[in-house]
């Protein structure tokens, strides 16, 4: 071998996939050895390499502020001597991430993920393809909440974290691949997983790419696997990755029979840019007694066997690639103001486009299929104004000075306009939960499913917001984390405010957070924890009360109530005022007006006719 410029150049060495657009690859054996293992050699077989376990947090900072990069650096550099893709399992994960981190706050937990990246970035500047996150559908890892706080919440899409997470990985590696990454969803969550990756698309967050990891996939027959592939590639159209492909058995004839049934139907897919097989040696993978593993005994099983001789087929070196290359040449994300908007209100829609290694010529963006917009310089941003309720599709197309193309998909939904369900809520003054702002799921409200489950019919416009009877009244429950709810209040009186909230609830561990926004500024109000008010029913209330964390302006505003603790419900919320702001009375030399009022910093406290006096620093004034 002969060393040019720093890099390695070398012959093709024998890997089973000759393909130069997709990879077949695998893991490092143990923790990052030197590939060659058991008298077999890794880049003979395989020109990927994933660490199983060397690239998560835990293990490279299990100490707080020490880092091991050995076993990582072991991966990395074979990688790079032998010229193959090295993908960095994981940034994020509600698992294998340092035990010390459950011990920090909200804030400084944020601070340690900042961190992680940063020390990540800093050793490894160049990373060409990132599991950015991984397994955060909800409920498949128990600790995930400690690092959805971190970064923020749920939020307005319910993966407002996720969406985070992504702009901070885009932030440091621009030209890596950036991938969502989560286990079987061709047989289990597949809805939800949709869900996420969708959200995360239309949100326009920096993704490129989905991970299917495809473990288990043994029982898996061939029919239920491709339907379920199909499905998932026609709700995202984006490429995919078979991320840690394993067929768990010691049943020779069987583990062929399912690598020749589903490989092919990944490898042949143009949208699937590369599989990465969890493991070769039998007994030393993850499944029963390492029962994966492709050479057992010293020998190729037949699965192996069969793959050689796929990957040496025609089929398999011309199948199309989203990656030519293996590498990312475009970064084109659609980012609308919202994921819902009103009809006949203005949303902006900006395409973030760019280029590695060519020069934009423009940018073409298509709404519900039609030409809507042509840019030809950055920011590319239009403001769009729906006259129709539904969905609209985003589509972008870049083209590049020598006339190739790539495109980005995304789509918003057109709801009615927002208005107050039973006018607008003054205060101080009380809230009853179930008078949330009419508008639609997305915009006004978020239900995890489209059951009312309460059964009052108290409205006909919730959708499945549960509205339950209970307190001699209405009230809101079922409640499940990530749910919100939306109400447009008038605050008459500025100043610092208690609340009292009528809540119940059968169990331990129920709660919710009350946001304000104006001015499109966001910030928390309370946070309020239900108390388990009987045992296993939910039909006493009591009151909780606390003080709002920041003074309330004065005007209209929206006030979000968002479940962060599931199966309370609530009644109403009481803010009383306990400090006002100071109001000064002004006499007027004009003859529009009576009374203006202004505080002692000469802002209007209410709308006045156009022309008055106020008085600020000593002077009078004309407005």
């Amino acid at each position: 071998m002969t060393l040019v410029g720093g890099l390695f150049s070398m012959q093709a060495v024998a890997q089973l996939s000759t393909n130069p657009d997709k990879f077949l690859g695998n893991i490092t054996t143990g923790w990052g050895s030197d590939m060659n293992a058991n008298g077999f050699t890794f880049y003979k077989y395989w020109n990927q390499v994933t660490p199983e376990n060397a690239t998560k947090w835990s293990s490279v900072e299990g100490t707080r502020n020490s880092y091991n990069w050995t076993g990582a650096d072991k991966a990395y550099n074979y990688a790079k001597k032998w010229q193959f893709p090295f993908k960095f399992h994981t940034l994020i994960w509600g698992s294998q991430f340092p035990g010390w981190v459950k011990n920090l706050s909200v804030e400084e937990r944020y601070k340690a993920i900042v961190k992680w990246m940063d020390a990540v970035k800093k050793h490894y500047p160049n990373l060409e393809m990132i599991d950015v996150a991984n397994e955060a559908v909800e409920g498949h890892q128990a600790d995930t909440h400690y690092i959805k706080e971190a970064l923020g919440g749920g939020g307005v899409t319910g993966y407002d974290w996720l969406i985070k997470a992504f702009e901070m990985a885009a932030e440091r590696w621009p030209d890596a691949i950036l991938i969502y990454n989560d286990f079987n969803t061709f047989q289990w969550n597949t809805d939800q997983f949709i869900d996420l990756v969708k959200t995360l698309r239309n949100a326009g967050a920096p993704i490129d790419a989905y991970g299917c990891q495809s473990h288990e996939l043994t029982d898996c027959d061939v029919n239920t696997f491709k339907s379920a592939m199909t499905k998932i590639q026609s709700a995202l159209k984006m490429p995919m990755y078979i991320t840690e492909y394993d067929i768990a058995t010691s049943d020779n004839t069987y583990q062929k029979q399912r690598y020749s049934e589903q490989i092919p139907l990944m490898w042949e897919a143009s949208y699937c840019a590369g599989i990465t097989l969890w493991g070769w040696f039998y007994g030393q993978t993850w499944t029963t007694d390492g029962n994966s593993g492709l050479i057992r005994d010293g020998q190729e099983r037949p699965a192996l066997t069969w793959l050689r001789e796929y990957m040496a087929s025609d089929k398999a070196k011309s199948a199309k690639s989203p990656f030519p290359g293996m590498k990312k040449e475009a970064s084109v994300y659609v980012k609308p103001q919202s994921l819902n908007v009103s009809i006949d209100e203005p949303t902006s829609i900006e395409v973030r486009a760019r280029l590695r290694t060519k020069t934009i010529d423009r940018v073409e963006l298509y709404i519900k299929g039609k030409l809507f917009a042509t840019m030809t310089e950055a920011p590319y941003t239009v403001e769009y104004t729906p006259d129709k309720k539904g969905a609209a599709s985003l589509r972008a197309v870049v083209y590049d000075t020598e006339g190739n193309k790539y495109e980005r998909l995304s789509s918003i939904t057109v709801l009615g306009a927002r208005s107050p369900y039973k006018g607008v809520i003054a205060l101080p003054g009380t809230l009853q939960f179930e008078n949330f702002d009419a508008g639609g799921e997305g915009l006004t409200w978020h239900d995890s499913d489209a059951t009312d489950e309460g059964g009052t019919k108290y409205r006909t416009d919730n959708g499945g917001v549960d509205i339950v009877t209970g307190n001699s009244g209405y009230a809101i429950g079922y409640t499940a984390n990530g749910e919100w709810l939306e109400y447009t209040v008038d605050v008459t009186q500025a100043g610092k405010y208690e609340y009292q909230a009528v809540v119940a609830s059968g169990n331990s561990g129920a709660g919710f957070t009350v946001s304000v926004r104006k001015d499109e500024e966001t910030k928390t109000l309370c946070s309020v924890s239900i108390p388990q008010t009987d045992n296993s029913q939910w039909q006493t209330y009591k009151s909780v009360k606390g003080k709002c964390l920041f003074p309330l302006e004065q005007g209209q505003q929206v006030l979000r109530v968002t479940i962060d603790g599931p199966y309370g419900n609530l009644d109403k919320m009481t803010f009383t005022c306990t400090e006002p702001d100071a109001i000064v009375p002004v006499t007027t030399y004009s003859p529009y007006v009576s009374r203006p009022y202004y505080d002692l910093q000469g802002h209007r406290i209410k709308d006045m006719p156009t022309k008055r006096v106020y008085i600020l620093n000593g002077k009078k004034h004309l407005k």
